[in-house]
């Protein structure tokens, strides 16, 4: 008599792919394993705020650097004396006067705009073009909803749109959080520095009337002049 042929079994499918899965749920533990018994690092020193800048990509994280922002801000900061500060420096700080007339509002907002860029780094040239899309945007007042006469859902001395990513209402019309939020967008846009002012400001605000903020270009070098002269 002949043997019979024994042909041999195949797994089915379903076994398969359990025996698949157990094989990856055992990778996985492996690997966790590796990862936990691994040393880990010390842990690293806070981020300063040129380091924190080059991370943030939009300005739904803006509302981080403007709290450090602000703390700087309270912190008291000495001003040197005449003697100190010499004759050359008081000489050297004599500021034009302002083509328009500020009242403290608009001047108390201003000043806030500059000091955000001193804590920021900003160069002069990022202030004026800071003051001049304020000027043209809102006077240098920090508007709420003007109902009617608003421009879509535009808030704050900047006029940023909170269905546009700029932050809460709230938030933009904080005058640090919305001079933060402008300063790191107008550091993101390259060669802003050797832009003319009406330009910078353009690609940061992306107005209906990018030639409007040259108007402003010698009341914002003025009253920059003015605010820092001010607290020398």
């Amino acid at each position: 008599m002949y043997e019979p042929v024994r042909v041999p079994h195949r797994p089915s499918r379903r076994r398969k792919r359990v025996v698949l899965v157990l094989i990856i749920v055992a990778f996985i533990g492996i690997v966790v394993t590796v990862i936990r018994t691994m040393p880990h690092p010390p842990p690293v020193d806070q981020l300063t705020l040129d380091e924190l800048e080059m991370i943030v990509p939009d300005a739904a994280q803006t509302k981080l650097v403007a709290a450090m922002v602000r703390t700087r801000l309270a912190q008291p900061h000495p001003t040197p004396s005449a003697s100190a500060a010499g004759a050359g420096a008081a000489a050297a700080c004599i500021a034009p006067n302002t083509p328009h007339k500020w009242n403290n509002t608009q001047r108390e907002n201003a000043t806030t705009i500059v000091q955000v860029g001193v804590v920021l780094a900003v160069p002069e040239r990022g202030k004026v073009v800071a003051l001049a899309t304020a000027m043209q945007e809102s006077n240098l007042y920090n508007l709420g909803n003007l109902g009617v006469n608003n421009d879509h859902d535009s808030l704050g001395l900047f006029q940023q749109r909170p269905s546009m990513g700029w932050g809460s209402p709230a938030e933009v019309t904080d005058p640090v959080y919305a001079a933060t939020a402008f300063y790191l967008a107008l550091k993101r846009v390259p060669g802003w520095g050797s832009m003319a002012v009406t330009v910078a400001a353009q690609r940061v605000q992306r107005s209906g009337y990018p030639d409007a903020y040259a108007q402003w270009e010698k009341d914002a070098t003025a009253l920059v002049q003015q605010i820092v002269c001010a607290t020398l």
